[in-house]
């Protein structure tokens, strides 16, 4: 089991450090064997470190995802649910990489 936990800081660059943001990741996953992975994951945008936005204006998205390692590609499928007024509906991603190693 792997969990993990980013501490995001963020800015667009606009305004200087008085927009940085905290955005913050978090995953937990199961590693069901070497090659495959299933994982909760959360993602959040709170907002500016100076004040941060009320709970209705901030972005936190909840997501399942599963992984796929191979010698050839790494496959990551996931689908996110917006959980705040502030966060996308529905996302789904695919990430595709591969290790030169």
């Amino acid at each position: 089991m792997d969990i993990i936990f980013n501490p995001i800081v963020d800015t667009n660059y606009t305004g200087g450090f008085g927009n940085l943001e905290f955005v913050p990741a978090t995953r937990i996953a199961y590693n069901v064997n070497d090659k495959w992975a299933v994982a909760f994951e959360e993602y959040a945008d709170l907002g500016p470190l100076r004040h941060f936005r009320t709970l209705d204006d901030q972005f936190h998205e909840v997501w399942a995802v599963t992984d796929h390692s191979s010698k050839i590609l790494n496959v990551e499928t996931g689908v996110g649910v917006g959980v705040t007024a502030g966060a996308d509906k529905l996302t789904l991603k695919l990430m595709l990489s591969r290790d030169l190693n």
